[in-house]
C-alpha cells in the first residue's frame, strides 16, 4: 500500500483526518494537547464529581464525538472552500470522490450517534444544541468568502472546539465555566492569530516568544472577577496552568531563536 493510500485509509477514522491533514507536525500536536486536551480533562475532573480515570474516559468519548462532526467541516473546507480561493491551503494529500466521501460521512455520523446513545448525551438538549450551533457556524465559515466576516465564524468555531468535548459530561450548574475558560484562555489568542494570518490585523508583536504569556497575564483582573462572580476557582486554576504552559513555550521559543545563526 502506498503512503497516499495509507493516509487515505487512516483519514476515514475519526481524528485520522485531522492527523493526516493538520496534525502531522509534532509541534502542532503538542500545542493541541497542552492548550486543549489537558485543560479539558482537568475541567471534567474538577466539575464532573468523579475520579481522574472517569474524566479521561469521558473526555475521549466527548472528543471523538466532537471531532467526528468537526471533521465534516474540515473536509468541506479542504475539498471545496480552499479550492475556490487563491490563497486557500491545499491540505488534501490524495484525491477524493463519492467512494471516499460516503464512508467518511457515514463513519462519523455512526460514531457521533453511537457515543451519544451510549452516554445518554443524545438526550441532552445542551449537547445537541451545541452541535447544531457548530454546524451553523461551519456553514457560515465555508459559505462566506469575506475574510472580515469569517473571523467571526472562526471565533465561534474556536469556542465550540474547546467546550463541546466536555459539555455533555458536566452538571448543568457548571455549563458556563468551560465557556468562560474557552473565551479567556483558548479562543482569544487563537482569534488574534487567525485575524493576523488573514491580513485583517497587523500585529508584528504577536510573533514575539512572550506574546501569549503576556496576553494571558494581562487577563488576571478579568479572570479574578469572573472567578468571584461565578464562584469558579477552576478559572484561577486554568489561569495558572496556561501561564506555566505559555511561559514554557516562550522559553523554548526564545532559546530556539537565540540558537539561530545571526
Amino acid at each position: 500500500m502506498s503512503a497516499s493510500s495509507m493516509k487515505k485509509a487512516v483519514s476515514l477514522i475519526p481524528f485520522g483526518y485531522y492527523g493526516v491533514t493538520r496534525g502531522s507536525d509534532a509541534r502542532e500536536l503538542g500545542f493541541l494537547v497542552a492548550t486543549s486536551w489537558l485543560p479539558a480533562i482537568w475541567i471534567l475532573f474538577r466539575l464532573g464529581g468523579h475520579d481522574l480515570g472517569w474524566a479521561i474516559a469521558n473526555f475521549l468519548l466527548g472528543y471523538i464525538a466532537f471531532i467526528a462532526i468537526y471533521e465534516l467541516g474540515y473536509l468541506i473546507n479542504d475539498a471545496w472552500d480552499a479550492a475556490r480561493s487563491d490563497d486557500g491551503r491545499k491540505r488534501l494529500p490524495f484525491a477524493i470522490g463519492a467512494g471516499y466521501i460516503g464512508p467518511f460521512v457515514l463513519i462519523r455520523l455512526a460514531a457521533w450517534l453511537g457515543i451519544g446513545l451510549w452516554t445518554g448525551w443524545l438526550f441532552n438538549w445542551v449537547w445537541l444544541g451545541g452541535f447544531a450551533a457548530l454546524a451553523l457556524a461551519f456553514a457560515q465559515h465555508n459559505l462566506i468568502a469575506a475574510a472580515w466576516l469569517r473571523i467571526t465564524s472562526f471565533f465561534e468555531l474556536s469556542v465550540f472546539r474547546f467546550t463541546l468535548p466536555v459539555i455533555g459530561a458536566i452538571d448543568p450548574a457548571h455549563y458556563l465555566e468551560p465557556v468562560m475558560a474557552a473565551l479567556l484562555f483558548y479562543t482569544y489568542l487563537r482569534y488574534l492569530s487567525y485575524v493576523e494570518s488573514k491580513g485583517v490585523l497587523a500585529m508584528p508583536e504577536r510573533r514575539s516568544p512572550a506574546f501569549g504569556l503576556l496576553q494571558t497575564l494581562m487577563l488576571a483582573p478579568l479572570v479574578a472577577w469572573l472567578a468571584f462572580l461565578a464562584h469558579a476557582t477552576l478559572l484561577v486554576e486554568l489561569f495558572a496552568y496556561f501561564l506555566v504552559v505559555r511561559g514554557g513555550w516562550a522559553m523554548v521559543a526564545r532559546g530556539r531563536d537565540a540558537a539561530k545563526p545571526a
